[in-house]
């Protein structure tokens, strides 16, 4: 199930906890004690600070230490405050808090170069079906949703003067290509409908909640898509 949000909403994220809430409240008054598993997937924290994400969830560390462990302040930016309640909650009812994100020093190298610059079992880590992949962005549907989504996100950087860079701080000559960009966002949306599909593969019947930019789910040729096409068949999954 995925939550299209606007980063910076504090009412967006107070929604989110509270849907979550709701959730997980029927859930256990349906199903009691053996409720199918729950989780929510984040995009705002990147697949290798998964560690951080189980020891906040488990009480090892503080929200405070978790946002240190995940490099919340680079990678993310978005303010930590108005996640605290998402945060919180999924402490509160051991709701397990699952990174979908594709590590910067990956998506930095397709930013830069392409995808021929990110190394292939480094690519495994967010494609696990290079052909379905491929087909995927071959639909008639898919050219309306880049026309929509992605084109406008790349003038929107254009705009904002933000393309010299890369997401890891690299230096451009020249702004990024849309080609580079598209290759970055397609990456992105892969990598977060893999690491979804990843979790309720292996947790039968299983809820994920995910909760991604607004962009991410729209048309149903961002996320939304590709985690059906990767779940074709797995009804209780969709």
């Amino acid at each position: 199930l995925w939550l299209g949000e606007h980063h910076s909403s504090a009412v967006d994220h107070k929604l989110q906890a509270e849907f979550v809430r709701n959730i997980h409240d029927v859930r256990m008054n349906v199903f009691g004690q053996n409720a199918p598993p729950m989780a929510i997937g984040l995009e705002q924290v990147q697949k290798q600070f998964q560690p951080a994400l189980d020891a906040y969830v488990s009480g090892r560390i503080s929200a405070d230490e978790m946002k240190r462990q995940v490099d919340w302040e680079k990678r993310w930016s978005w303010s930590f405050e108005g996640y605290l309640p998402i945060f919180e909650t999924a402490r509160k009812l051991r709701i397990p808090l699952i990174a979908l994100n594709v590590d910067s020093e990956d998506l930095g190298l397709v930013e830069a170069g392409g995808f021929p610059n990110l190394p292939r079992d480094r690519m495994k880590k967010y494609i696990t079906d290079p052909s379905g992949f491929a087909e995927f962005a071959r639909k008639r549907s898919y050219k309306t949703y880049v026309d929509y989504v992605v084109s406008p996100s790349y003038d929107m950087h254009k705009d904002l003067g933000i393309l010299r860079t890369t997401i890891t701080g690299q230096r451009l000559e020249e702004d990024m290509p849309f080609t580079r960009f598209f290759s970055g966002r397609i990456l992105w949306d892969e990598g977060m409908a893999s690491a979804a599909h990843t979790w309720t593969e292996a947790n039968p019947g299983g809820l994920l909640i995910g909760l991604v930019g607004a962009d991410h789910v729209k048309f149903e040729d961002g996320i939304t898509g590709r985690y059906g096409r990767m779940a074709k068949g797995e009804k209780a999954n969709i």
